[in-house]
């Protein structure tokens, strides 16, 4: 176990650092080859370090199984999930967040995108990832751990995300919170 939540800490570790603006200009600056590839890299090493947090703990205990149809209704909502992520992913840009738009000299679009998955929550990636995390019928000690550490790097993740949108974008970000919750859709009457 300890060797899961230390890999799973480096990744994290990883991860971030690799995604400050400020280590993205300079690697840009030194190596103004790798600049073009810099998203998509970034991206295969979050796939690389992940999978390689994931190799470990192989035998941890289960906590439960969801029997019968009710698994395949949870893996069918895991299904919509990864739906929804395509989608909302697809709204701000699928090439640039997998940094194919960079690779062919695309230069990324920065406008704020308030409609569709980001008219309901401000962080819809993060909520779907987690219901994701939290659906899978088959809840292992590793999965439950691996659930809730990604909750509070979700959490940490959209509360720096929401300083750099709000230096960019200004009011029109400040009165996007207003309006729009973070993870939560708001309930209709």
């Amino acid at each position: 176990m300890t060797d899961f939540i230390t890999r799973l800490i480096i990744f994290t570790l990883i991860h971030s650092l690799l995604a400050l603006p400020r280590l993205q200009r300079g690697i840009g600056e030194a190596f103004p080859r790798i600049k073009r590839f810099y998203r998509l890299l970034y991206n295969g090493i979050a796939v690389v370090t992940f999978f390689w947090a994931m190799g470990t703990w192989h035998l941890a205990p289960v906590l439960y199984i969801v029997p019968g149809a009710g698994s395949l209704l949870f893996y069918l909502m895991q299904l919509i999930c990864l739906g929804l992520i395509a989608r909302c992913t697809a709204q701000t840009g699928m090439g640039d967040f997998l940094g194919l738009g960079q690779l062919r000299g695309i230069p990324r679009q920065h406008q704020l995108v308030t409609t569709g998955c980001y008219g309901m929550v401000r962080h819809p990636l993060y909520t779907l990832s987690f219901t994701f995390l939290a659906l899978n019928p088959v809840m292992t000690l590793k999965w439950l751990i691996l659930t809730i550490y990604s909750s509070i790097y979700f959490v940490a993740g959209a509360k720096i995300e929401e300083r750099r949108l709000t230096a960019e974008f200004g009011e029109a970000y400040r009165h996007y919170q207003e309006r729009v919750p973070m993870f939560l859709p708001k309930m209709r009457k």
